[in-house]
């Protein structure tokens, strides 16, 4: 049998380019200018919209920006602190600015609870109080100064510019974002308007159309870009109601119903009616005991403590209670009982969806060209930045072409050739390269075993002998020649590790695992530990598949197909090859340097085969 060290994961043989990094040193502060452009015969180039709009500000316009803190005076100590949290600082900036903190002909912008820019020159350093008394603004050290100007001149390729003018730009494009503060709001830097109705999807959860902005400073223009974005929420509702939308119906969660709710709730952050809907709480996990079960330190039950210490009656007192944290306290947990919480605003939900999730979600289809284009265009006409009421874009002469993108001449890229085989050229269908019974070097494996990781073998036995006839006989028609041999062990620890043990001294190379569990939390965990137990600690290669995924397809042939591709790959073999004499035909000498890079790509539609998938180089 083969040997099972290292080295079967390494692949050996690399086609040698020259290095297309420069060997002189590059100084990061400055950016080199884009070269002239050329048109070399047999090129193809297209015009093209993009998501860019030109713009452009005032000349000779400061900006100037100054460090600050948001203070609060403490009600106990007499003593200025300063205010933590970015929401919180916001808030109250927005407030000393609207209540006559400033001048009425100085027009600042704020951000990131340190930094305060204007147009103007303040005095530094300087305190603005709040009317109340309670909060102020301390302006802490001299400007730091930029101007419009150094935006232009850099444009202007003029000689004096030594620098790319980052910090010019950045201030600009916070104070585009700000321009919007009443009317939107920033999740993950991405901006969703508030008067916009989210999508109500399955499980309770909502979907907002936001979008990301950002100012490109390129060597002849300005644009902004403007992407847009489809995003999950958490609702804004009671987490009782949500608890009970995601189990169907109004009534107590049980022991599987609460492990699903654990994985679609964890670190989502809650509020609570004790704390009149201010303080946050971020959930751990569900707690088995109800209210009337946990007692806190005073030696009262949570049912007692809210009744004495909050005058709160809780009338659930059936359901379990939920484990939670204050943000960054994870060393004090505490119980919450499900009827005082809320689930917090603007929470967005990432967490992969489950199967039962993926059955109930409409199926989200890649936009196509002309609807994308409408998106941003209607976008940006919501954000009416040439507004006469924009007061921050007019106090910087901010005005941005926003009837038409940029349109720009793109090179059409040459289609590169991939095989299959030696002489067999693939047929790549839309994005995907279909191996029609070929692979370009098929790796042998001498010692493969077919391992079924599962308590119900017996059971399942005609599937398991389908599935690997099935595998063997593909095996076979991709000319991957393979000895085999089926196993069944019992999904625990000690069994799992015994078995690689085992496989290891007998020289296995590859183990396909066919992973059986209950839940997706049992698969989770035998994937992870066959992972850790197999690959890390015994060097056996491994591919694992789900029982439930086998029974469940429709075309087996298919989906063997699919883990030929996995398993030659992690076997060092070649699955496809880009014929590199197409790709370097344009190539001018024997010392020009190339650089070969993978792009992941936006379709134009998957629902039609007459548009191919694009990958754009935006020169402006």
């Amino acid at each position: 049998m083969a040997s099972n060290n290292q080295s079967n994961f390494i692949r050996q043989e690399r086609i040698a380019v020259s290095s297309a990094i420069p060997s002189a040193t590059l100084n990061l502060s400055s950016l080199p200018r884009r070269p002239t452009r050329t048109n070399p015969s047999g090129r193809r180039y297209e015009s093209l919209l993009t998501n860019h709009f030109s713009c452009e500000f005032a000349n000779n316009l400061p900006l100037y920006q100054y460090d600050v803190a948001i203070e609060e005076l403490g009600s106990r100590s007499g003593e200025w602190f300063e205010v933590k949290g970015r929401a919180r600082c916001a808030l109250i900036m927005q407030l000393l600015i609207s209540n006559g903190g400033f001048d009425p002909q100085v027009v600042v912008w704020y951000d990131e609870q340190k930094c305060l820019y204007s147009t103007s020159l303040l005095t530094s350093p300087q305190f603005i109080t709040s009317k109340d008394g309670r909060n102020r603004l301390n302006i802490k050290s001299s400007p730091n100064q930029w101007s419009t100007n150094d935006i232009q001149d850099y444009i202007k390729g003029r000689p004096n510019v030594k620098f790319y003018p980052y910090d010019a730009v950045r201030i600009l494009e916070t104070l585009l974002k700000k321009s919007l503060q009443d009317r939107i709001a920033v999740v993950n830097n991405t901006c969703y308007f508030l008067n916009e109705t989210p999508k109500k999807l399955a499980g309770g959860f909502e979907e907002r159309f936001g979008f990301i902005q950002a100012l490109n400073l390129a060597s002849d223009r300005l644009t902004l870009n403007v992407q847009t974005k489809l995003t999950t929420f958490y609702p804004d509702i009671p987490l009782l109601d949500f608890i009970h939308i995601q189990i169907g119906a109004k009534r107590i969660p049980n022991e599987n119903e609460c492990k699903k709710l654990n994985r679609i709730l964890k670190n989502c952050l809650l509020i609570t009616r004790q704390s009149n809907w201010k303080q946050a709480y971020e959930i751990d996990q569900f707690d088995k005991r109800r209210p009337t079960e946990i007692k806190i330190e005073s030696g009262e039950t949570l049912v007692e403590y809210y009744k004495n210490a909050k005058n709160i009656t809780l009338n659930q007192i059936n359901y379990p209670c939920i484990q939670v944290y204050i943000p960054n306290e994870y060393n004090k947990p505490c119980h919450l009982p499900l009827e005082v919480c809320r689930i917090k605003s603007w929470q967005v939900y990432d967490k992969p969806l489950s199967k039962a999730q993926e059955t109930q979600q409409p199926r989200k289809n890649i936009p196509k060209p002309h609807e994308r284009y409408f998106a941003i265009m209607d976008m940006l006409k919501k954000c009416d930045y040439n507004s006469s009421s924009n007061r921050l874009c007019r106090e910087v002469g901010f005005h941005i072409e926003d009837t038409q993108m940029l349109k720009l001449n793109a090179e059409i890229l040459t289609q590169p050739q991939i095989q299959t085989g030696q002489n067999c050229e693939a047929n790549v269908r839309i994005g995907r390269i279909p191996l029609d019974g070929h692979l370009f070097t098929p790796r042998p494996i001498s010692a493969l075993a077919i391992a079924y990781f599962g308590t119900d073998a017996a059971r399942k036995e005609n599937l398991l002998k389908e599935f690997r006839t099935t595998l063997l006989n593909v095996m076979n028609n991709y000319h991957v020649d393979v000895k085999s041999e089926g196993h069944n062990v019992s999904p625990t620890n000690d069994q799992i590790t015994g078995y690689f043990s085992t496989m290891s001294e007998r020289k296995c190379q590859f183990v396909i695992c066919i992973m059986d569990g209950k839940s997706e939390d049992d698969l989770k965990q035998l994937k992870a530990y066959i992972k850790d137990c197999g690959t890390i600690k015994y060097g056996v290669m491994t591919q694992c598949v789900l029982l439930s995924k086998i029974a469940a397809n429709r075309s087996l042939t298919g989906y063997c197909e699919n883990l030929i591709r996995k398993i030659n790959y992690k076997n060092s073999g070649i699955n496809t090859k880009v014929n590199l004499n197409e790709a370097l035909k344009y190539k001018k000498s024997q010392t020009d340097s190339y650089m070969f890079f993978g792009a992941d790509v936006i379709h134009p539609t998957n629902v039609t085969r007459q548009h191919p998938s694009i990958a754009g180089k935006l020169f402006l």
